[in-house]
C-alpha cells in the first residue's frame, strides 16, 4: 500500500554537534528503507539561511527557510553547543516557528543542549525536560519554570522529546520509528544499527522509553540492572526487592507507579524482546530460547508469545528471520 513519505524538520547550529542533525536523519532513513516505505522527505533550516558549521569545520547546508516550513511530521532541535546566560542568539522568528509547531501537536526532538531552545520558546514550562550534565545548574537558573531531571538520559512530555547527550537521540529516534512504521521495523533497525557495536541483542532501553519518564531513582537503578543482567537470572520478584534493599510490597507498588506495569510485566517485556532476538539471529529450537530467556516450561513461554506478539514462536521465525 502506497504511503506519503516520512518528513522531518531539523534546525541547526553553528557550534554545536551536527552528529545531533545527521544521526537522527540516518536512524529515519534506515528505517523507511527496512519498512520499504518512501525515503523521508528531509529538511534543514538554520535561523540565517547560512551553513552551519559544526565541530571540526564540518558544515551542513540548509535546504529551506524557517517561514517555509508550515507542515511537518517531526521537528528536530539541533545541539546548540555551550550555552549562555545571555541567551540571544535565538530569533524570534524560531521561537515563534517553534510555538506554531507544537500547537499542532507535532513531535519535537531536541538533542543536547537544544533543550534551551526549547525552553526559550517556553515549549517546557511545567513539563519534564532533560539537558547536558554540564550545564543543569545554568538550566535551573535560566528556567526554574522547567521540571529538569538531569538525571534521567530521555524525557517525555505531551510529544516533547529531550535527550541529555548528543548521542542519546538513538533511543527517542527507536521510539518514533515504532510509532511511525511498527515495532517489527524498530527492532530490525535497532539490530542493524547497534547489533555488533553494542555486541549483544536489543532486550534494551529503546522500546523501553516511555517507562522511564519517573524520577524515582531506585526504581531507575534496579530498571537499569534489568537491562544489564542476562534475563533468565532474574528469578523472582522477591530477587528484584532484594536488588534495591526494599520488600516485595512496596517494590511492586514503587514499580508500577513509576512505570505504569508491574514488574512482571516488565520481565516479560525484556524476555520476549530477546526472545525475538533468538528467533531472528540464530537456529535455536524453541525449547533452548525457552530456556534461555527465562522460562523452564516450554508450553507457557509459547503460549505467552502468542498472546503477546500475535504470532507463535515459529510463525514469527519464519516472517522475521534474516536469511
Amino acid at each position: 500500500m502506497d504511503r506519503n513519505p516520512v518528513s522531518l524538520s531539523a534546525l541547526a547550529f553553528s557550534g554545536g554537534s551536527l552528529t545531533s542533525i545527521t544521526g537522527p536523519i540516518e536512524i529515519l532513513t534506515i528505517a523507511a528503507r527496512l519498512a520499504s516505505a518512501p525515503e523521508p522527505e528531509i529538511n534543514i533550516v538554520t535561523q540565517d539561511n547560512q551553513d552551519a558549521v559544526g565541530l571540526g569545520g564540518v558544515r551542513l547546508k540548509p535546504n529551506k527557510l524557517i517561514g517555509e516550513i508550515k507542515q511537518t511530521d517531526i521537528i528536530l532541535v539541533g545541539s546548540i553547543g555551550v550555552p549562555y546566560y545571555d541567551f540571544d542568539f535565538c530569533t524570534q522568528e524560531t521561537l515563534d516557528w517553534l510555538q506554531m509547531m507544537e500547537e499542532k501537536n507535532i513531535p519535537i526532538v531536541s538533542v543536547c543542549t537544544g533543550s534551551f531552545v526549547l525552553a526559550k520558546a517556553n515549549l517546557l514550562n511545567n513539563r519534564k525536560a532533560t539537558t547536558h550534565w554540564l550545564f543543569t545548574n545554568l538550566f535551573k537558573d535560566m528556567f526554574p519554570q522547567v521540571q529538569l531531571h538531569s538525571e534521567i538520559k530521555v524525557t517525555s512530555d505531551n510529544n516533547i522529546f529531550c535527550t541529555s547527550g548528543t548521542y542519546e537521540y538513538n533511543d527517542v529516534m527507536m521510539h518514533i520509528i515504532e510509532q511511525i512504521y511498527g515495532q517489527n521495523t524498530r527492532e530490525a533497525c535497532s539490530q542493524l544499527i547497534f547489533g555488533d557495536i553494542k555486541g549483544g541483542p536489543p532486550h534494551t532501553l529503546a522500546s523501553f522509553v516511555p517507562y522511564r519518564q519517573h524520577s524515582d531513582t531506585l526504581i531507575h537503578k534496579l530498571q537499569d540492572w534489568m537491562h544489564s543482567t542476562t534475563p533468565s537470572d532474574i528469578l523472582s520478584v522477591s530477587d528484584l526487592a532484594d536488588k534495591i534493599h526494599l520488600c516485595e510490597r512496596q517494590m511492586k507498588r514503587r514499580f508500577k507507579t513509576a512505570t505504569g506495569q508491574t514488574p512482571i510485566q516488565y520481565i516479560q517485556q525484556i524476555r520476549l524482546s530477546l526472545a525475538k532476538y533468538c528467533l531472528e539471529k540464530s537456529n535455536k529450537t524453541i525449547e533452548e530460547i525457552s530456556h534461555e530467556v527465562g522460562y523452564e516450561d516450554t508450553r507457557y513461554f509459547r503460549e505467552l508469545f502468542k498472546k503477546l506478539n500475535g504470532l507463535t514462536p515459529i510463525e514469527y521465525r519464519r516472517k522475521y528471520q534474516y536469511r
